[in-house]
């Protein structure tokens, strides 16, 4: 694995993800997984895909919000 590319951890059986993004998004990349986080630890009905979306139009358009 690239060490300068940031790696989503594998999780519930899934193995882990190598982001094109290096360390300089890492934030941005740690948000997105905290944001998947809070949907699948709160039951409803909106779907993954729409929070994501959501959450990312408060992200500056360019590279930060694409690495989210």
């Amino acid at each position: 694995m690239d060490e300068n590319y940031i790696s989503i951890p594998a999780a519930d059986g899934c193995p882990s993800l190598q982001t094109p993004w290096g360390n300089e998004f890492a934030s941005m990349i740690e948000r997105g997984v905290q944001c998947a986080q809070a949907w699948l630890d709160t039951p409803g009905e909106i779907p993954l895909w729409w929070e994501l979306a959501q959450t990312r139009k408060t992200f500056p358009i360019g590279d930060y919000s694409g690495c989210f």
